[in-house]
């Protein structure tokens, strides 16, 4: 009896929108549910990124959501914990079409960031079983080549100070600005960002080095209204707030229609995740 099928991965479109200059949205998910990625699929976001750096998300729980993001029609990608062979290798291998790759500080780390996302003769990744490879089009080991996004995040003053050979090496698909620990390597306070400030500026340099080499940059957002200004800025790989700040904005905003007094607690403006 022939079952309902499934939808075979031409091309990670995520991937072609970037290389054609497109905005890209994305979402974040820090809850450690597979039931939140797959409420959060449908929704419109271009792509969903697990979070396996800073949430409590176990192995298994992170394969489910790959496989809730997929079904939802979502490109299913993930910020791993640092910019090691066997966080990339085995995080491709679950299923991600794509890795946000934090701490590249030189060229160096991103030319070893690139090499881990390509199979010899291109790069070092080793080849096994994966998750995804019933799902793809062609050969599996040319389509992964030509389609797993290499997305460098640039969060430290060395980095953004670096950033036109970063950016400059063959492979880097975009970077993604991480404000947060960009204002702690800068010894500054959250409340020390923000237009106009030294903060915003370094920002605005790593935009335009990415402008100027051909490498689209991104960043995490607070919310819409800052996604729409960096889109027009010119940014085109960018995350919309979180999970955890959609539930708990929400939870607060409607508490506060019922007349409730909102606590002093939850995240504020500018801590992300």
């Amino acid at each position: 009896m022939p079952g309902i099928g499934f939808t075979r991965i031409g091309r990670n479109p995520v991937k072609e929108a970037l290389i054609s200059g497109d905005a890209t949205i994305g979402g974040w998910i820090t809850f450690s549910s597979a039931v939140v990625a797959e409420a959060m699929a449908p929704l419109g976001f271009d792509w969903l990124a697990v979070d396996i750096q800073h949430s409590p998300v176990g192995w298994d729980t992170t394969v489910s959501c790959f496989r809730a993001i997929q079904l939802g029609g979502g490109v299913p990608m993930a910020r791993i914990p640092w910019n090691d062979p066997v966080w990339m290798q085995r995080t491709l291998d679950a299923g991600a079409m794509g890795l946000i790759i934090p701490m590249i500080n030189c060229e160096a780390d991103a030319v070893k960031a690139v090499a881990n996302m390509h199979y010899s003769p291109a790069g070092e990744r080793s080849y096994g079983g994966s998750r995804l490879r019933p799902y793809v089009q062609g050969d599996w080991k040319s389509w992964s080549d030509a389609n797993m996004l290499c997305v460098v995040m640039i969060e430290t003053v060395e980095a953004a100070q670096h950033s036109d050979e970063i950016l400059s090496v063959p492979g880097v698909d975009a970077c993604f600005i991480g404000p947060v620990d960009l204002a702690l390597s800068m010894g500054i306070r959250l409340d020390q960002m923000g237009p106009g400030t030294e903060h915003e500026a370094l920002i605005q340099h790593v935009l335009q080095v990415g402008q100027k080499v051909g490498t689209p940059v991104g960043k995490h957002c607070n919310d819409g209204a800052e996604v729409r200004q960096r889109i027009a800025e010119g940014f085109q790989f960018l995350a919309c707030a979180s999970d955890a700040r959609f539930m708990t904005k929400q939870a607060q905003d409607e508490l506060a229609a019922a007349g409730v007094e909102r606590r002093k607690t939850g995240s504020k403006k500018g801590e992300l995740y």
